[in-house]
């Protein structure tokens, strides 16, 4: 039993360093520049009336519900796949609001490499969920951007977005129409739209063999408490890499944006976001 229990622990351990390995690969240094607005347009696609109009929707927002969006275009996130690079952007940046659950989100889309990405803080997960999001995507924004207007999808999207928030939440936004709030269509099975981690997935994977184990011998007390001890060091381990940083990327290759707002003092320096959220091509 004694090795059994060690080939255990070596294999939590293993897990633990990969945990680990995966937080670092994780920035809160933005590959952008720091923002100028809610509305950070490097791709220079969005014109003056639209970016006004969500500046004036997302600092509401802000004030009403202390929920912090950025929207940001870029040309191209060049090597860096645009999960990482948009999650990157959200923690560098530091949305979401210190003061209170840091909510908040990010809508990023490299017009280039025809690529987009919405992510939300761990507050905002259940408001917003993968599939919900998804869906949310590929019906306002996908069919607009195919016809290159990429103004009026991402209008639409963040939008979509707020009101969507606000009736979850119950408030209301001044100058957004609350019938834009999105319910989805009921469909009989399909993909429930869950993501993981490849932590959370390591996880899931370590409580089976575990468990399995336990049962094919269940020869005195101590392997129970061994399988506690061992599941609270994982929790820890992954509640920490959700949450660590290092430094990795570069400054952005990118010049301001477009139309900077003169009062934006910056975002709250949250950036609680955990990988949750969704994206897509077009």
């Amino acid at each position: 039993m004694n090795r059994r229990i060690f080939i255990r622990s070596l294999f939590v351990l293993l897990l633990c360093l990969l945990c680990s390995r995966l937080a670092h690969a994780q920035t809160t240094q933005s590959p952008l520049p720091p923002p100028t607005g809610f509305v950070n347009d490097y791709a220079n696609v969005i014109d003056a009336a639209t970016k006004a109009r969500l500046e004036t929707i997302l600092q509401n927002l802000k004030d009403r519900a202390d929920i912090e969006f950025a929207v940001v275009t870029v040309p191209t996130t060049g090597d860096q796949d645009i999960f990482d690079y948009t999650l990157a952007v959200a923690r560098g940046w530091g949305i979401g609001s210190k003061e209170s659950d840091q909510a908040g989100l990010i809508l990023l889309v490299a017009i280039n490499d025809h690529k987009y990405q919405t992510q939300v803080s761990r507050h905002l997960e259940g408001d917003l969920p993968d599939g919900l999001l998804g869906q949310i995507q590929r019906e306002r924004l996908v069919p607009p951007f195919k016809q290159g207007n990429y103004a009026k999808g991402i209008s639409d999207t963040v939008e979509t977005y707020v009101a969507t928030l606000a009736e979850k939440r119950g408030f209301s936004i001044a100058g957004l129409d609350q019938s834009q709030a999105y319910h989805p269509r009921q469909r009989s099975g399909g993909n429930s739209g869950l993501g993981f981690s490849p932590c959370g997935i390591a996880f899931i994977i370590l409580i089976v063999l575990i468990f399995i184990l336990s049962n094919r011998r269940r020869g005195g007390g101590g392997s129970g408490c061994m399988n506690l001890l061992l599941l609270n060091t994982l929790f820890n381990a992954m509640g920490s890499s959700g949450r660590s940083s290092s430094s990795g990327w570069g400054g952005g290759g990118f010049g301001g944006a477009s139309g900077s707002s003169g009062g934006f003092g910056g975002f709250g320096g949250g950036g609680d976001f955990g990988g949750g959220g969704a994206g897509g091509s077009w």
